[in-house]
C-alpha cells in the first residue's frame, strides 16, 4: 500500500506559481497525494481546474504563514503532511524518498535537497547569532553544515519550510507552528522544538525539490526588514543554548 501524504500549499496572490506547485505534487510517484490549498486572503479567490484530489479553503483575511499552515494540517486526515511553498516544485520521487526516510519512527521531519543549491543552504545546524548576522547582512547564504555520517540521509537541526514532510504525531507533540511568529522564522523554530522533544530531523539526498534560493541583497532597512530582524532576535533569544544542548545530546 502506498503511503498517503496530504500536501498543504499556502497561497496569497500567487497566480500561475500556485498551479505549478500543485501540478508537481499531483505528479508524485509511489505515494497517494491529496492537496489542500489554504487561500490566505488573496485579492481574488483562488480558482483551480477541478480535480478530486485538490481542495481549496478560503480565508477572508491573511492568517500568516504559521496560522495558515496550522489550519491546513488540522484539516488534514493523513499521518504524513508535506508543507510546500507555492513557489516550490517537487520532483516526481521527492515525496516517496521523504516518506521512506519517515518510515523510521524516530524521524519527525524530513526535508529535501533543493535543486541547484548545496544542502547547507537550506538545512543544517541550529543558526548561531554570528551566522544570522552574516545572513541578514547578505554576507552568507548557508548554514553550519551537519555531519553526514550516511551519504543518503543525515541528521540536521532544521530545514527550511519551503518543503517539509512532517509526521502528525510530531506536530501534535510540539503544539504545531508558533503563530506568534509573523515575520519568520517559524519554520526553524518548529524544527528546533521538535529536536528538543526528541524527534529526528533529517535531510534526504535523493529527495529533490526546486525552490528559488534565498534572495540576496534583501533590504534590511525597510519596515518588513526591520520586523524580520526583530523576529530573528526574538528567535535567537528563545533558543539560546539550543545548539549547545543538541550537540551535547548527540555526543
Amino acid at each position: 500500500m502506498m503511503p498517503r501524504i496530504d500536501v498543504i500549499v499556502l497561497t496569497w496572490n500567487d497566480g500561475e506559481l500556485l498551479k505549478r506547485a500543485i501540478d508537481s505534487a499531483l505528479a508524485s510517484q509511489g505515494v497517494e497525494v491529496r492537496v489542500l490549498v489554504i487561500d490566505n486572503g488573496s485579492d481574488a479567490p483562488v480558482s483551480l481546474d477541478h480535480d478530486s484530489r485538490v481542495e481549496v479553503v478560503r480565508n477572508e483575511h491573511n492568517r500568516g504563514v504559521a496560522g495558515g499552515r496550522n489550519q491546513g494540517i488540522l484539516a488534514s486526515g493523513a499521518d504524513l503532511i508535506c508543507l510546500l511553498d507555492s513557489d516550490a516544485q517537487l520532483e516526481p520521487t521527492c515525496l516517496q524518498s521523504l516518506s521512506a526516510a519517515a518510515a523510521d519512527p524516530g524521524v519527525g521531519i524530513a526535508v529535501p535537497v533543493f535543486g541547484g543549491q548545496a544542502p547547507e543552504q537550506t538545512a543544517g545546524r541550529a543558526p548561531s547569532l554570528g551566522r544570522k548576522i552574516l545572513r541578514l547582512c547578505n554576507l552568507r547564504n548557508d548554514y553550519a553544515p551537519a555531519i553526514r555520517s550516511d551519504p543518503s540521509m543525515w541528521d540536521v537541526d532544521f530545514g527550511i519550510g519551503a518543503c517539509q514532510l512532517i509526521r502528525r504525531s510530531t506536530f501534535d507533540a510540539v503544539g504545531g507552528l508558533d503563530e506568534s511568529y509573523l515575520f519568520g522564522p517559524e519554520d526553524v523554530d518548529f524544527c528546533l522544538r521538535a529536536r528538543r522533544s526528541g524527534w529526528r530531523v533529517v535531510q534526504v539526498a535523493l529527495a529533490r525539490c526546486h525552490h528559488p534560493p534565498r534572495r540576496r541583497h534583501r533590504r534590511l532597512f525597510t519596515r518588513r526588514g526591520v520586523a524580520h530582524a526583530r523576529a530573528v532576535c526574538r528567535h535567537l533569544w528563545r533558543h539560546r543554548g539550543t545548539a549547545r544542548a543538541l550537540r551535547g545530546a548527540s555526543a
